[in-house]
């Protein structure tokens, strides 16, 4: 085995299934798990060569808020020997786990099970990792897939409804970036698609979704742990018969079982196999805010509102999001603290060989991605959504006048106090690539 950069790869997974009466996630709030339909796992893949070194971790969850994800990334990176900084952890996005998210306006955060079952989970997989690792080379596989669809529905009025749009922009690729040992035998696979995890999103099953299905068959084909890492999927949703969103957990399990064959045959297609440099591209991430909206106008929302206990006795989840944005401006005004003038974001791109990796920290839509692949100075150049935490969805400035929930929950400046302005996607598209090109 060549030697120039001496990559070496580790894998590990854990189990992070919560107990039956866990309180699953969105689309129908305060659902209780009835049943474990299939486990949900925390996965990790450690990576090192002569340059540097990343762990990559994805978890079987929905979203995280940024502070949880920094716990992680800290935990998991003393557990496997990495810095913090070097360290991703993202979401798979499956709505059919417990809610670690308190931006989500979706129940409460479950602090039990991130406490006892999350953290020591994502941190074992970690460990897991450094100790499996071993030299390794790396290959990529590439294939279309139809399983995801362009989820902004266009009605006859000129609304936008989640629900399938065959003409909208997606992403068919499906990517899998593998890694073996000198014997041959793969260590990890790393499976990358642009679509929600919402097949089976308002049933009782705790379930991993169609991404389940899919990392199981890659696993029985290679024999090696395989872990999904979500593109950019914020206008992206299954692909099902019954033309909306969210269907049934068997209809989760169909779309996985096409997912399988996807990711199977993109692995079949490697040809090549290669030595390759690890790395981490490190910079800030800058975007101007708009001016706050008037304290005036925070007053009169809030009352029109009701107390946050009202807006969850009545039911009204989505008030949630709006109550602790109006709340935040009104404490904002009334701090006698300066106006801040910009959001910035600590970035942390891998790389390894060809391949980037970008952590979005929101649910980015998938034209976002598509640019940053076009212009990017990277053979394969991968979006992750949902990673190191998520803000909000992230629409581009051509999706804004058509409104509809993702611009809504843009909009709502990530649902603290400042608002981010219209065109963001401009911002993080190009600040990315200047990254890569350092890089």
């Amino acid at each position: 085995m060549a030697d120039k950069h001496a990559l070496h790869c580790g894998a590990g997974k854990a189990d992070i299934t919560p107990k039956i009466g866990a309180i699953l996630y969105g689309y129908a709030p305060g659902r209780p798990a009835q049943s474990v339909g299939d486990p949900l796992h925390a996965t990790a893949v450690k990576l090192t060569s002569n340059e540097g070194s990343a762990l990559m971790i994805t978890c079987a969850v929905a979203a995280m808020n940024p502070d949880l994800s920094a716990r992680l990334r800290k935990a998991a990176g003393e557990a496997a020997g990495v810095p913090a900084e070097n360290v991703t952890v993202s979401a798979t996005h499956t709505h059919s786990a417990p809610n670690v998210s308190l931006r989500s306006g979706w129940g409460e955060v479950d602090t039990d099970y991130i406490d006892n079952i999350l953290l020591p989970g994502v941190v074992k997989a970690a460990a897991d990792a450094a100790a499996d690792l071993r030299p390794a080379l790396m290959g990529i596989g590439e294939t279309d897939s139809d399983i995801g669809m362009n989820r902004r529905e266009l009605t006859e009025d000129g609304k936008i409804i989640l629900g399938q749009n065959p003409w909208g922009p997606r992403d068919p690729k499906m990517t899998v970036v593998s890694f073996r040992d000198e014997s041959g035998k793969i260590i990890a696979n790393m499976v990358h698609y642009c679509c929600h995890g919402t097949a089976s999103a308002a049933n009782p099953e705790i379930t991993r979704d169609w991404p389940g299905v899919m990392t199981d068959m890659l696993e029985t084909e290679t024999g090696a742990i395989s872990g999904f890492y979500a593109g950019v999927e914020g206008d992206q949703g299954p692909n099902l018969p019954n033309g909306r969103t969210t269907e049934s957990y068997q209809a989760a399990l169909q779309l996985g079982g096409r997912a399988g064959v996807d990711a199977v045959r993109a692995f079949r297609s490697i040809k090549e196999w290669r030595d390759a440099p690890v790395g981490v591209i490190h910079g800030t991430i800058r975007v101007p805010f708009d001016p706050i909206a008037p304290r005036e106008k925070a007053v009169e929302e809030l009352e029109k509102l009701g107390t946050l206990e009202q807006i969850y006795a009545e039911k009204r989840y989505t008030n949630v999001n709006d109550y602790i944005h109006w709340n935040n401006v009104l404490a904002e005004h009334d701090s006698g603290r300066p106006y801040k003038t910009e959001w910035t974001y600590d970035q942390s791109i891998v790389t390894i060989g060809p391949v980037a990796f970008i952590p979005c920290p929101f649910e980015a839509f998938v034209e976002i991605g598509l640019r940053l692949r076009r212009h990017s100075p990277f053979a394969y150049t991968l979006s992750l959504c949902n990673t190191h935490g998520c803000y909000a969805y992230l629409p581009t400035l051509s999706d804004m006048e058509r409104g509809g929930y993702e611009v809504w929950h843009f909009l709502l400046a990530m649902r603290t106090t400042y608002p981010l302005p219209r065109n963001t996607d401009d911002y993080w598209v190009k600040q990315n690539l200047e990254l890569l090109r350092q890089g």
